[in-house]
């Protein structure tokens, strides 16, 4: 097989994961509706397939970033589609953001009156769901569709997409040389406020794309996919905290509650500062050569399946939105 194809083929069983959740959360929602006493329960639920659903908004637009060079610039309806995804993936991640971020520091105060002030917050924060179960669907589905449809980027040499792999990983190894100058000099704090977000784009693609591999990767390599992994979650949840702290700024509340709040987010940035820096080693410390080496190594060793997909115009045709409705994913040996 190709690797583009498994590309194709891994980020179509990530969209029909997210489909699935749709039409659970669907299904489990219309059951709880009939119980009055439900409505936390069906909350709680609604909460998880959120978060379930920006995890792999996530991954599906590190898998389009992964096949960049076969449409960017080339195909614009799929180029308006991939902003389209990355604008709701952002929109997903938010919304699982500042009330449920605030929700949790609150949960973790160890002085009531942290907690207490933490929780006024939380009560002031908006919590709507910024797109529709039926966006979504559609989304997805749409999503569906193009991974079928998009025959260009299929043709992609495997080395190709194999040196995008480790462009990902370079781009994430510099950056943390820098963010180890700046931790030795005591300037991370600054450095990490002005290339946070930048260091977290690299260490998330590189992540989500290396994760391709992880059946034919060594056991010190799959030991430094998972620092990768807390490094992308902290660095998130720092990003998390700078918003929530902004937030709190904006609402009406009380200027010694806001006070409390903002002073507690400061600690909790400060243990992710630390937390980072202590990452960075597990994270980065292969020299990029050395990497896609191993990447070429792993993709070897994985001796991927053929896989079949369904024809793009059958795919076009087809209903989509129930659970029932899920395209599979056809292999064989």
């Amino acid at each position: 097989m190709r690797l583009a194809d498994f590309v194709v083929s891994y980020s179509l069983e990530i969209n029909n994961r997210c489909l699935r959740y749709l039409a659970e959360c669907d299904a489990r929602g219309s059951m709880l509706a009939a119980d009055q006493g439900a409505a936390v329960a069906a909350e709680m639920h609604t909460v998880y397939a959120e978060s379930l659903l920006a995890r792999d908004s996530r991954r599906l637009t590190s898998m389009w970033a992964l096949t960049a060079p076969g449409w960017k610039g080339v195909n614009g309806a799929l180029g308006e589609h991939v902003d389209g995804l990355r604008e709701a993936s952002g929109a997903l991640t938010d919304a699982a953001s500042n009330r449920r971020l605030a929700l949790r520091l609150a949960s973790l105060a160890s002085e009531d009156d942290e907690a207490e002030a933490i929780l006024k917050v939380a009560r002031k924060l908006p919590s709507e769901v910024p797109l529709t179960w039926d966006d979504l669907n559609d989304l997805f589905a749409d999503d569906s569709a193009c991974w079928r449809a998009a025959d260009s980027f299929r043709a992609l040499a495997d080395e190709e997409v194999l040196k995008r792999v480790a462009r990902s990983y370079r781009k994430g190894h510099r950056l943390a040389g820098a963010l180890r100058e700046h931790a030795a000099d005591g300037s991370v704090v600054v450095w990490l406020d002005d290339e946070s977000d930048k260091f977290h784009k690299w260490v998330q693609l590189t992540a989500h794309q290396m994760e391709l591999f992880r059946g034919g990767l060594s056991e010190k390599t799959k030991a430094q996919l998972w620092y990768l992994d807390k490094m992308s979650d902290t660095l998130r949840t720092r990003a998390g905290l700078r918003a929530l702290k902004r937030a709190t700024r904006r609402v009406n509340v009380k200027k010694s509650v806001a006070k409390t709040v903002v002073g507690y987010i400061d600690q909790q940035i400060t243990k992710m500062d630390k937390r980072i820096v202590r990452l960075a080693d597990g994270c980065f410390n292969v020299k990029p050569r050395r990497v896609e080496a191993a990447l070429g190594q792993a993709f070897s060793a994985l001796g991927l399946p053929e896989v079949t997909l369904m024809d793009p115009q059958v795919a076009a045709n087809t209903p989509t939105g129930r659970l029932e409705q899920i395209e599979r994913i056809e292999r064989t040996v």
